[in-house]
């Protein structure tokens, strides 16, 4: 049987006529090549999404703990600020008392204070006739005055008054004197006299710092 002219339809060697040329399917090899124009292909500008670690910023790729990074410090810093802010501000609210005329009380604005700065107290409590020393374990009057019985063990027998004994009107009463003795522990005591006796009736604790 005659052929046509340039065209030859046998199988060439190790392929039957049954199995379809490489060309027909698109395959090579058993794979599915990737041709260019390839849906399944991305395009050559199209970014990938995720991108080589080489090609991240370098503060991607050195990124420093949640605790370090600017946002959450300056956060923690706004926090402290507030914080102290608030109890400052609780503190100087308290300073001086109120008035109180109720049971007798005295109080420092601090408790510790260096030799030579001032000490500042508040007595409160229902009117009459106070005296208030510091340094001293008790007191007695003598002339219409009061005088320190005793010192504390820093105050080396130089308790104070620092305030002779007067009507407590309006129920509150601010003093202030320096700090005399050095480091140490010492009372403001509140007494209250009657005539020629002096009884304590409240005291305060205010260190020395030296």
């Amino acid at each position: 049987m005659e052929h046509a002219a340039g065209g030859d339809d046998r199988p060439g060697p190790g392929r039957s006529s049954a199995e379809p040329a490489p060309a027909e399917t698109g395959q090579a090899n058993g794979k599915h090549p990737v041709l260019r124009d390839d849906p399944r292909r991305p395009a050559d500008d199209e970014p990938s999404e995720q991108p080589d670690a080489a090609e991240q910023p370098i503060w991607q790729r050195h990124k420093p703990p949640i605790w370090y990074q600017p946002r959450v410090l300056l956060a923690v810093l706004i926090v402290v600020v507030f914080v102290g802010a608030v109890a400052l501000a609780a503190r100087h609210g308290t300073w001086p008392p109120k008035a109180q005329c109720g049971t007798p009380k005295i109080t420092g604005s601090v408790g510790h204070v260096k030799k030579g700065n001032p000490v500042y107290w508040a007595a409160t409590g229902r009117a009459g006739t106070y005296a208030v020393t510091f340094g001293a374990t008790s007191a007695r009057v003598v002339g219409g005055k009061v005088e320190p019985v005793g010192s504390e063990s820093m105050a080396a027998g130089k308790a104070i008054v620092v305030r002779q004994p007067a009507t407590l009107s309006g129920c509150r009463y601010v003093g202030h004197f320096t700090m005399p003795f050095p480091t140490g522990e010492y009372h403001l005591r509140l007494f209250r006299v009657d005539g020629s006796t002096a009884n304590q009736v409240a005291s305060a604790r205010v260190d020395s710092d030296g």
